[in-house]
């Protein structure tokens, strides 16, 4: 078993490998205030289910988490509404289509970590207007990431909503469906600004390092999220989180993780570990080129790929 200071020079060195991708992807465009940040900027946090992180790079640099946010959606419905509602309007299988695509939409969406399943569950957070909704997703964010330094990204909000036809398309048809209630601005408006959340590598590594330890306190132990809704997240995750690259991603790092298109990816490694890397550049999936490299390097060096026989890990 490998001691920390063994870990940290693994990370290292899957750092420093990586660098030949430094100049490799493209920013997402069509958000322009994605536009604005350093495009060569990388930081990368790995926090284990004991709360220790190891952290390299531009560590404290914040950045919208974008599709993360997915996956606070995700949990925030299923405590608010459990799975039998949940799962009457959103699916539980992968898809080749792209994020924004209306296709997979029939009687429900196919699964929440498409931009029209995520919408969905936005939807269904319990609260009365959307600033109430809002708070309590950065209430929720604060808890699982044990940091009060939870920021919204107002300029990131503004650029996204300037240019979110598409989804303003998805939230409309979604209404005319009946899969989601309520009013399909507000919805809109609340599933951007869940994007535009602001947080930094070291802060989305803690949030994977309490889905690692079962959804517990990494400072107290406490519950923070079911231990079953937990179970359902990392499943999906694992299967749907990576868009349409998630099935190659699986067999390459075999964790779940999912990424956003501000350059973030996290990953969670059950009973181990969370990580998170920030590399803005994507490839033609919405995918940090260099976030992908690293993980792949760290699942291999450290044993942390989930599906290989008789892997405990090192950790």
């Amino acid at each position: 078993m490998m001691d920390l200071v063994e870990i940290e020079q693994k990370l290292k060195a899957a750092v420093k490998d990586s660098e030949f991708l430094k100049k490799e992807g493209e920013v997402a465009s069509y958000i322009p205030e994605l536009e604005n940040v350093d495009k060569d900027n990388f930081g990368m946090a790995l926090t284990t289910v004991k709360g220790q992180t190891l952290a390299f790079g531009d560590e404290k640099i914040k950045f919208s988490i974008q599709s993360i946010s997915k996956v606070i959606n995700l949990i925030m419905a299923l405590e608010d509404f459990g799975p039998e509602k949940v799962f009457s309007k959103v699916g539980t299988e992968a898809t080749a289509y792209k994020f924004n695509s209306l296709i997979p939409i029939d009687e429900k969406v196919v699964n929440p970590f498409i931009n029209a399943g995520a919408i969905t569950t936005a939807s269904l957070i319990k609260g009365g207007d959307v600033e109430e909704r809002f708070n309590r997703v950065l209430a929720k964010v604060r808890e699982l990431s044990g940091s009060e330094d939870v920021i919204f990204l107002e300029e990131v909000y503004n650029s996204e909503m300037k240019t979110t036809d598409r989804n303003r398309s998805i939230a409309y048809y979604l209404k005319s469906k009946e899969i989601i209630e309520g009013d399909s601005e507000e919805i809109l408006d609340l599933y951007v600004r869940n994007c535009s959340i602001g947080l930094n590598v070291r802060q989305l590594s803690e949030i994977g390092g309490v889905l690692a330890n079962g959804g517990r306190s990494l400072k107290d132990g406490r519950q923070l999220i079911d231990k079953n809704v937990v179970k359902t997240t990392l499943s999906l995750m694992s299967t749907c989180g990576m868009y349409e690259e998630s099935g190659r991603y699986s067999i390459e790092v075999g964790f779940p993780s999912k990424s956003g298109v501000g350059g973030a990816i996290i990953g969670i490694v059950p009973g181990k570990c969370g990580v998170c890397t920030y590399s803005p550049r994507l490839d033609k999936f919405g995918n940090s080129v260099r976030g992908k490299k690293v993980l792949a390097e760290i699942s291999e060096t450290l044993n942390l790929n989930m599906f290989i026989g008789g892997n405990n890990g090192n950790f």
